[in-house]
């Protein structure tokens, strides 16, 4: 997966940001950026108790137990047995899902490969080259090398 280098994931300082600076906001950055700590403690504590989470207009954060297998070759195995795990899944919400890729293709169209924030590898360049949604003369300019 393509990664643009110098970005970061988005923080409730960023979104609090974000939220205080819309037309429709009456709210101070500094409560809004609180509420969202408190939603994200919350849902901190949903998954570590094992509920899920959904986000609404995003989709569910599931979390999940795993069990490792026991192989009968020792350097397979590891060190004090394979002891189980915790993993999370998150699954996208349907319509989300619909518009993230209405929207990559109306990008490859406009001559954006990737999205926004989000450009193809070269590997992925490569692939879409060979399949033929994109021509074979398009360079990729901020992919990663993978």
């Amino acid at each position: 997966m393509a990664r643009v280098k110098g970005t970061k994931a988005l923080s409730a300082y960023k979104m609090a940001k974000r939220i205080s600076d819309r037309k429709d906001n009456v709210y101070d950055k500094r409560i809004i950026e609180n509420i969202l700590n408190m939603y994200m403690d919350e849902c901190r504590k949903a998954l570590l108790s094992g509920e899920r989470v959904q986000i609404t207009k995003v989709g569910t954060i599931i979390p999940e137990v795993k069990t490792r297998l026991f192989y009968n070759l020792p350097i397979c195995n590891k060190d004090g047995g394979n002891p189980p795990y915790t993993k999370l899944r998150i699954r996208r919400n349907n319509l989300l899902g619909d518009i993230m890729n209405r929207l990559l293709i109306k990008n490859i169209e406009n001559g954006i490969y990737g999205l926004d924030k989000l450009p193809f590898s070269r590997q992925q360049m490569d692939i879409l080259k060979k399949s033929g949604y994109i021509s074979e003369d398009v360079e990729i300019e901020n992919g990663d090398e993978n």
